[in-house]
């Protein structure tokens, strides 16, 4: 079944490739969104200057989604040695997801600079809150017979983190962090937008301003690449320390 999946994908991309190129004989569309063609040869002739991009923007949104992960563990580790305080933060960080994070990254440009510490940042903001959440209703679903099992025994709340709220909220962890995966690279990107010094935001944000279809295109393709490989890594994360549940 795979195989024959793959094949369809292949079929389908190669016939997409095929009409993007045919279509782009117009010189409307070659100007608006290029061809394959000459983004590949666009692509061979800038490999390095793309590469160096593409590798900051990796830096920021990997380095981000680590930080919001240590965070919202960190967080959650609290709440299970003071349960009164999941009912004071939760709230507020529900409230806090009515503000469009997005829009705070000019703000974040302004105090930390054009350097990497405000894309990093931003990462983090998009990236605690799915993480958190997940995290808190995996061990929500925790079957009420496995803690009064945890009471009979008189585990401490460090055997039951390690050995309960962990392994048992694994798949909805995991959820969260395949999320976040991809909104650590949307926050990086973002925040590239509106300022940075390197980066595939940054690209993008000059192939606007200057009408470089091939730029522009390849800093798309580029982006979706990262975006599915930081996917693909917490998969492979996952494939090795959950093995009871896939």
């Amino acid at each position: 079944m795979k195989k024959i999946q793959i094949t369809i994908y292949l079929i389908f991309t190669c016939c997409l490739l095929f009409f993007w190129e045919y279509a782009a004989q117009n010189n409307i569309v070659r100007v608006l969104i290029s061809s394959p063609s000459l983004i590949m040869a666009y692509f061979a002739e800038n490999y390095v200057a793309l590469s160096e991009s593409t590798w900051v923007t990796f830096y920021e949104a990997f380095l981000g989604l680590l930080i919001a992960t240590v965070f919202s563990f960190g967080t959650m580790i609290i709440c299970f040695y003071f349960p009164k305080f999941m009912e004071f933060i939760l709230p507020v960080m529900v409230v806090s997801q009515v503000i469009p994070l997005i829009t705070l990254a000019p703000l974040f440009i302004i105090l930390f600079g054009a350097g990497a510490t405000a894309k990093i940042f931003m990462a983090v903001l998009l990236c605690f809150f799915p993480i958190f959440v997940n995290f808190s209703n995996g061990v929500k679903l925790i079957n009420k017979n496995i803690h009064e099992l945890m009471y009979i025994y008189n585990a401490n709340t460090q055997q039951k983190i390690v050995h309960v709220y962990f392994p048992l909220a694994m798949p909805s962890i995991m959820t969260g962090l395949k999320v976040s995966s991809t909104l650590a690279v949307i926050g990086a990107i973002v925040a590239e937008f509106n300022g940075a010094e390197i980066g595939l935001g940054k690209n993008l944000f000059l192939a606007a301003k200057r009408l470089e279809p091939e730029l522009m295109m390849c800093s798309l393709v580029l982006s979706a690449l990262l975006g599915g490989l930081m996917y693909v890594l917490i998969y492979g994360v996952e494939k090795k320390i959950g093995k009871w549940y896939l």
